[in-house]
């Protein structure tokens, strides 16, 4: 287990995804009825739903992003190591 120290906090971590950090404060703000427009348990659970769907969709979304970010740049070092190797060949 990793340390306090090293590891982020949810509150961290929340703060360098706004949008995501967006999305859970919404659902928060359902599970405490803040919003105060929900007066019926299928109401609340169906803005539950909808809310949670949507920050799937999102968070999929932002996932196939980064992979296809980070797949490019694997595809591009490895690139630029096989073009200094040939460089470098007396071959």
């Amino acid at each position: 287990m990793r340390s306090m120290s090293t590891s982020k906090t949810l509150a961290e971590k929340l703060a360098a995804h706004p949008e995501l950090e967006k999305r859970v404060s919404e659902l928060i703000s359902l599970v405490e009825a803040k919003s105060g427009h929900l007066d019926r348990a299928d109401e609340a659970e169906e803005a539950v739903i909808e809310n949670l769907k949507e920050l799937g969709n999102e968070l999929l979304t932002d996932w196939g992003a980064h992979k296809e970010k980070q797949k490019f740049e694997e595809a591009h070092d490895l690139h630029s190591e096989s073009n200094t190797k040939k460089k470098t060949s007396t071959g």
